[in-house]
């Protein structure tokens, strides 16, 4: 009897991964991988399927393993002399730039019997501003197919961002798993694949129409509830059209259900602001009229409701009550 409980219960510790599914638990899993299982995109295929069978899993396993362990490669970025973007060779260096984090993504893809595609095009990203060409390929991601459907990432980004330094680009670690399966609605409005049929969309885009969508800091704006359709049609239909100004704090614990999208107000209408909050979100959510602070009205548990009128000329801020100021993350201008 005793043998068989003990058999039972390493049976259970072997194979208990199953039972992990949440995305943070995948992700610590893929950043504290044993070191020698990064040797090859086969072992690293080999170590992820002994985990788990499950394509979404394997997928996200490999996103978050890639996004931790490879490093933008600064130095060839600034100098525009690339080392190669073999899987192989951005292993051994464990630096890549786009093309070299995206070939290695698919390779592993491929070990694990994942279906998946690198894609090369062109994305708004560091340095871009409206107005810019949007001409040729400067960046390449990737696709993955499982349940039956293509799901877009962008692992090169979801490795961290780059700040300009000095004239130069010098990139920042920091994972960002919004890059991993973004819907394509949202994809859209910073990625261009060469290939048309890539863009995943129920209705394709031309080049000029995607020229014409408003440069915007994606994983911040959609992570707060922006609607992206709404972008969408403002940007494709009005040329004069401005977003509201968007500022990426480091965690986002709220989504809006409701929240005015052009940057200009008008001090004689009416807006409405409806967010939920996350259930461990201890912040203060406020609106700032000029100087006159908005406090929300709890509409139901975690939800927040405020209609606001007669706005002072100015500015309205949407952030977080810190006691001395307010943490903005949505600035309007109120004309």
């Amino acid at each position: 009897m005793k043998i068989k409980i003990v058999l039972c219960f390493l049976f259970i510790s072997i194979n208990g991964f199953g039972q992990i599914k949440s995305d943070a638990d995948l992700d610590s899993i893929a950043k504290n991988a044993p070191p020698e299982v990064g040797q090859s995109a086969k072992a690293i295929a080999n170590y992820f399927k002994s985990l788990t069978n499950d394509e979404r899993e394997l997928s996200r396993l490999i996103f978050s393993w890639v996004a931790f362990h490879i490093k933008y490669d600064d130095e060839s970025f600034n100098t525009g002399v690339y080392n190669s973007a073999d899987p192989d060779s951005v292993l051994k260096n464990k630096v890549g730039v786009c093309a070299g984090y995206s070939l290695l993504f698919k390779a592993i893809c491929d070990e694990a019997k994942l279906e998946s595609i690198s894609i090369n095009g062109f994305a708004k990203g560091y340095g871009f501003k409206n107005g810019m060409p949007v001409n040729g390929i400067n960046h390449s991601w990737n696709a993955v197919k499982y349940q039956q459907k293509w799901h877009l990432m962008d692992v090169t980004w979801g490795s961290g961002f780059a700040e300009n330094v000095n004239g130069k680009a010098q990139s920042k670690s920091v994972f960002n798993d919004y890059w991993f399966d973004v819907p394509s609605q949202e994809f859209v409005f910073n990625h261009f694949p060469d290939t048309i049929k890539y863009q995943f969309l129920s209705k394709i885009i031309s080049r000029e129409q995607f020229k014409k969508l408003i440069y915007i800091e994606a994983n911040a704006v959609f992570k707060m509830g922006f609607n992206a359709d709404t972008i969408f049609k403002k940007s494709i239909n009005n040329s004069s059209y401005e977003f509201a100004s968007v500022y990426n704090p480091k965690m986002i614990d709220f989504k809006f259900q409701n929240v005015p999208h052009s940057k200009y107000l008008n001090s004689k209408s009416t807006y409405i602001f409806e967010l939920v909050k996350d259930t461990l979100s201890n912040n203060e959510f406020v609106l700032l009229n000029n100087q006159s602070l908005i406090r929300f009205e709890e509409a139901s548990g975690n939800q927040l409701r405020k209609e606001v009128v007669a706005l002072e000329k100015g500015s309205l801020h949407f952030g977080i009550n810190r006691g001395t100021e307010v943490e903005i993350l949505v600035s309007y201008l109120v004309n």
